[in-house]
């Protein structure tokens, strides 16, 4: 029965041009290992087209909820790197100066609402893997103030943004909002601080016996767009992770940016301590995870099975909550930069491999831009590696019509 639907996938793709027969391969030795190579390129093209109507039952579920308004939300993590941060897509030496809202988990929100799926998208994490507090900053111009805030532990969107002085760092919701989280570290020596919007002030002690990763959840009279400014006022460091702001009126999807700038699989993957980028991912606890990393493994020479192992540490936390997606990167230009092509087939091949044993969805980047000489030749990546807008708009489309199934 395997074989037979096999098969089938393979004749579909045959008729969409995809697959080929390498006439010469019974004579030419050379064209025989081609042909070898193509009948391994169709195997695992069979393989992702039968991962095309992956369950994703868990976000279908909390989907199916969310329209009987059984829950308010369902939460759609995004763990990635450069190319999820949206990197490319703006301006400045990194291409990331208002890059946020051309990122891959806002053109999904985009696309989501387009379709009639209301989404949550007033939220920040970390530092992103940008090196100046005046580049968090420019990244994401709805944060403002942190003077004098530094970078402190690893968490949800890589560095948290820490402070011992008493400098608010303020947010700017774009919707009336009457409901918000704070994410910080708990640890002992820490300190206090408040929250405020308009009128309202709480105040929340970090410090605590107790170390952790605290989602505190708080509730505003006034439903309004008033900044949402985080002022320390006493004890130790207040290290924030991340804020979420909504209206508690409206069910939605809420959509979190958990990429960093410049990372392997291996820093979303550690789980030193309770903060740290996997254990916080299973204190969000998403429905759905979307995966987007190994770029910068294959450009720095992480070793392919580190890199799987690392992978795999990533899906079976997002799986314990909710379904995943990975997806193979794109990339342009030729071969060797960020892996030479056989380097890269072999990789991919690894990555569908872990979609199938983990029941995830997939999706190739890659052969959506044209692969790596058509995304060099139509311009959709701004360096060679990072997305221009339009592009991220096009790889954002596929998680769409899964997320829709």
């Amino acid at each position: 029965m395997i074989r037979h639907l096999m098969m089938r996938a393979m004749l579909a793709l045959a008729m969409f041009g995809m697959l080929s027969a390498p006439v010469a391969a019974q004579v030419d030795p050379a064209a025989r290992g081609l042909a070898v190579q193509a009948q391994q390129q169709n195997a695992s093209l069979a393989r992702e087209a039968s991962m095309q109507g992956a369950s994703l039952t868990k976000w279908r579920a909390c989907r199916a909820k969310l329209r009987l308004a059984l829950v308010s939300t369902c939460k759609i993590a995004f763990p990635g790197d450069s190319k999820t941060v949206g990197a490319g897509a703006g301006t400045g030496a990194k291409f990331t100066v208002n890059a946020f809202g051309s990122s891959r988990p806002s053109r999904l929100a985009v696309l989501l609402g387009q379709s009639g799926l209301p989404t949550r998208t007033n939220s920040w994490f970390g530092a992103a893997g940008m090196s100046t507090i005046a580049d968090v900053l420019a990244y994401d111009p709805r944060r403002s103030g942190f003077t004098g805030w530094s970078g402190g532990v690893n968490s949800l969107g890589g560095a948290s943004l820490a402070t011992a002085n008493t400098n608010p760092a303020t947010f700017t919701p774009t919707v009336p909002i009457d409901r918000a989280s704070i994410f910080y570290v708990q640890r002992p020596g820490q300190g206090i601080f408040t929250v405020t919007k308009g009128g309202e002030t709480f105040t929340i002690n970090s410090q605590n016996a107790t170390s952790a990763l605290i989602r505190s959840e708080i509730t505003f009279a006034t439903k309004d767009a008033s900044p949402i400014s985080i002022t320390r006022t006493s004890g130790g460091y207040v290290e924030i992770a991340g804020t979420v702001a909504w209206d508690s009126a409206t069910p939605g999807i809420e959509i979190s940016n958990f990429a960093v700038y410049g990372v392997v699989s291996g820093f979303q993957a550690d789980a030193s301590s309770p903060w740290t980028p996997l254990n916080a991912l299973g204190t969000y606890a998403p429905d759905l995870s979307v995966i987007n990393l190994w770029t910068n493994d294959l450009g720095t020479g992480v070793t392919q099975a580190a890199a799987i192992a690392s992978y795999q540490a990533i899906i079976s936390k997002a799986k314990l909550t909710g379904d995943c997606i990975l997806e193979w990167p794109s990339i342009a230009g030729t071969s060797p930069s960020y892996g030479a092509d056989p380097v890269r087939a072999q990789w991919k091949a690894s990555l569908v491999t872990l979609a199938a044993t983990n029941g995830c969805a997939f999706v190739d980047e890659e052969a959506l831009l044209g692969g790596r000489a058509g995304a060099q030749s139509n311009g959709a990546t701004a360096d060679g590696v990072h997305e221009t807008a339009w592009a991220y708009d096009v790889e954002a489309q596929p998680i769409v019509r899964y997320l829709l199934q």
